[in-house]
């Protein structure tokens, strides 16, 4: 059959040249002879197109995911013997590659697969399981230009500051302008400079308790992208309990006490007067004896705000009652200092490491602290020196902590160089002055303790129809107790689900479910005897390094744990057709010749 058709092209071939042979005008006839045979050649391939052996490893494919370089599967391509199957799986087709719907039709398309090669930012867990029984080479595509990561608290208390911190990666020759916009316009930005990778802070405070959702925008010349929302239950300040311990009159702790009773926070005072005299004032509280620091007395406060000196005045039953209040019930103190304390007796409370900066008394500075606050202060001529236990409260120039906190235990104590602030009421900075004892207090005082709560484990920012775990902790739960029920309501059409949860068997008290949002906006989970609980699904094309993120971290756990040798596969041969277009055009531009030669 090969040579069949060239059996029943002859005579034509034989024809042409033939008729070019015998006309009588003798002028280009090597040119009219030459014209024929690649006329004939060229109809022959046209009605009999020639085909070409090309190899191909049946065991063998590409994968292409979002994401793919086009020159790493060029490089692919080139690097493998046999060329593979290449096939595309949600994302924009390859000319020559196989779409496919779903990953179930791989074994239908090529039943003797065994090895996959995997293109672009990779599958999710749940799709890398449909391929177990293939060995996948991951050639992923590094993540592109933007947020690598980002974080911010999910619930602040109100007074406290949104502080949205990541790593952004700015490609190109201009530089990106990150914006964190809330109650409609911009509230703190930063630069990153072009052709860099920088960390990024932004910081909000917001003046109403409740849910909002502020948003991380990007802009490059006039080009701007928001880059994903930042939803935060702001909760209403909860009164605390405060303690304070003066060592004597004095107006700071006058004016704290004042200002922290007219933000309804139950406060007691005690002033040492003389050695054996002493003074106590109640506000928004009933009366109770102060004469003697207890176990019993500190279970009504979360915070004691003291200075070295009162501390030092303190009974060695009374400082071990303040300590065991710290470290087993989680009681917060904050020492107000003018200096470094020496005395080893409060090691406990004021132990930190600390640097003198001045040779003065007092010095000025400019401080800041979490609201994004910044207000000139007068303080000490210290400074802590910066460790891993101790987490900064008040900043100056250079970074210095003024003021810082550590964990003790359940709790946490505190001390502070920044000993005057009611100057700032003096001056008419209520807003500076509540900002600042607002923040310290959030950091330092008992945390609350919840007995049944959810959170979301997985992911960081929920999409619609992607998996989110939700996941509910009972530390009240009875031996043998049912399994709680929950429901899930989307508070933007109000549809509700019922959640099934699943009991952990080695932490009895947690349960989780899995919940697929079917679109954005806030949501809420309820279950009985519980605080309803709200999270936030973000758009579909919010936090995408979110993604491509999980997809990666998915593949390489795959990878890792998968134990298929591939047995070597023989190499097939197809034939693979030539493509008609240089046929055609060789025959058009043959006969047109011999047209044109003649009528000349």
């Amino acid at each position: 059959m090969t040579y069949l058709p060239w059996l029943i092209a002859l005579p034509v071939i034989l024809l042409l040249l033939w008729l070019a042979w015998r006309r009588p005008n003798r002028q280009r006839l090597s040119w009219r002879l030459l014209a024929s045979a690649v006329a004939s050649i060229s109809l022959v391939l046209l009605v009999f197109p020639p085909a070409t052996q090309q190899a191909i490893s049946p065991g063998t494919a590409i994968l292409l995911t979002e994401g793919y370089n086009s020159d790493t599967l060029d490089a692919l391509l080139q690097e493998l013997d046999a060329k593979p199957q290449v096939y595309t799986y949600n994302t924009s087709s390859n000319a020559d590659a196989l779409p496919l719907a779903s990953l179930h039709n791989l074994r239908q398309q090529q039943p003797g697969l065994q090895t996959l090669h995997l293109l672009g930012y990779g599958l999710e867990e749940a799709e890398l399981q449909q391929l177990q029984n293939l060995h996948v080479l991951p050639h992923l595509t590094p993540a592109p230009a933007g947020v690598q990561i980002v974080s911010w608290p999910q619930r602040i208390n109100l007074g406290e500051a949104v502080e949205v911190t990541g790593k952004y990666k700015a490609a190109g020759k201009n530089q990106v302008k990150l914006y964190l916009h809330a109650g409609g316009k911009a509230q703190d930005s930063i630069e990153v400079q072009a052709d860099s990778t920088a960390t990024f802070r932004l910081r909000y405070t917001p003046k109403l308790s409740g849910r909002f959702t502020y948003t991380l925008v990007s802009k490059a010349d006039e080009q701007r992208d928001t880059l994903g929302q930042v939803p935060v239950q702001v909760i209403p300040q909860q009164p605390l309990g405060v303690l304070l311990l003066a060592s004597s009159p004095n107006f700071e702790f006058k004016f704290l006490k004042n200002h922290l009773a007219q933000q309804q926070h139950k406060v007691a005072l005690r002033t040492s007067i003389s050695k054996d005299l002493g003074q106590s004032e109640w506000l928004n509280m009933p009366r109770t004896d102060l004469s003697r620091i207890t176990s019993k007395l500190l279970q009504n406060f979360d915070v004691v705000i003291t200075e070295p000196e009162a501390l030092q005045n303190l009974s060695a039953s009374e400082r071990n009652a303040l300590q065991q209040a710290v470290t087993e019930n989680g009681l917060g103190v904050l020492t107000i200092a003018s200096a470094p304390p020496a005395s080893r007796t409060t090691a406990f409370f004021t132990g930190f490491q600390t640097k003198r900066l001045s040779q003065q008394d007092t010095r000025r500075t400019r401080a800041s602290w979490a609201t994004n606050s910044t207000a000139d202060a007068m303080a000490a001529p210290y400074a802590l020196v910066p460790t891993t236990a101790v987490k900064s409260l008040v900043t100056e120039q250079e970074n210095s902590f003024l003021a810082g906190v550590k964990r003790a235990g359940w709790g946490k104590v505190a001390i502070s160089f920044v000993p005057q602030t009611f100057p700032w009421q003096l001056e008419g900075k209520d807003a500076t002055y509540a900002s600042y004892w607002a923040s310290l207090l959030s950091a330092v005082a008992k945390e609350e303790v919840r007995e049944r709560f959810w959170q979301v484990t997985q992911p960081q920012a929920p999409h619609p129809s992607k998996p989110v775990i939700l996941a509910f902790t009972d530390y009240t739960l009875a031996a043998n107790a049912a399994v709680p029920t929950a429901t899930v309501t989307s508070l933007t059409d109000s549809a509700s689900i019922n959640l099934p949860l699943a009991q952990n068997l080695h932490q009895p008290e947690q349960f989780s479910g899995t919940f697929w949002p079917r679109r954005s906006g806030w949501h809420q989970v309820q279950t009985a005897g519980a605080a309803p609980f709200y999270f936030f699904v973000q758009d579909s094309a919010a936090w995408e390094f979110e993604s491509i993120a999980a997809r990666k971290a998915a593949v390489e756990s795959f990878v890792a744990q998968q134990s298929i040798n591939p047995a070597d596969t023989a190499v097939a041969f197809k034939d693979e057709p030539m493509s008609l277009i240089w046929f055609f055009l060789l025959f058009v531009l043959s006969s047109g010749f011999l047209w044109l030669e003649e009528k000349l």
